[in-house]
């Protein structure tokens, strides 16, 4: 991802990450852009699986193209789950629900996406990758994870998300 944009970014071309492709409003579509110039639709799906868990914590990290059953699926031996459920989640990744800020049908009760959101991975327009998070609570500052959740991929590509995961309910 840091190579397709370094090398994006030297030529002038546009990209635009793709995750699942649940889009319904077609954000996932690439314009044609500048005539001459061309778009790099950029498929993030091969970015998947757990990288990271404390189950003490109850922090996972996983790849940006991880989609949603795969996610429960890697939590639930440990007792975990995100209780995150989008409309869209057998269909849909966790790069997507951050960048376009997704909310589920549980989300009055554990929180929209941002609030499961401890850090990220992102990789800049020219090619840096940073990490966001980490932070105590009581850190100054802006709360950088929270500039890119719902930036639909304009501010960097999401490559890793740092999430807090819940316990299992009993029943």
């Amino acid at each position: 991802v840091a190579d397709v944009l370094d090398w994006a970014s030297e030529v002038d071309v546009a990209v635009i990450p793709y995750g699942g492709g649940s889009s319904v409003c077609g954000g996932v579509e690439p314009d044609v852009g500048t005539p001459g110039r061309g778009v790099i639709s950029l498929d993030m799906e091969a970015l998947a699986g757990l990288i990271d868990l404390e189950v003490t914590d109850r922090a996972a990290r996983f790849a940006a193209g991880t989609y949603g059953p795969a996610v429960n699926d890697a939590l639930r031996p440990h007792g975990l789950t995100l209780r995150h459920f989008p409309q869209s989640f057998e269909f849909s990744t966790v790069g997507g629900w951050v960048a376009c800020r997704g909310a589920g049908q549980f989300s009055t009760r554990y929180g929209k996406i941002e609030d499961l959101v401890v850090g990220l991975d992102v990789v800049l327009a020219d090619g840096t990758l940073i990490s966001t998070g980490g932070a105590p609570r009581a850190a100054q500052g802006p709360d950088l994870s929270q500039l890119f959740v719902g930036s639909e991929g304009t501010l960097g590509v999401i490559v890793g998300v740092h999430l807090r995961a819940r316990p299992l309910p009993a029943a």
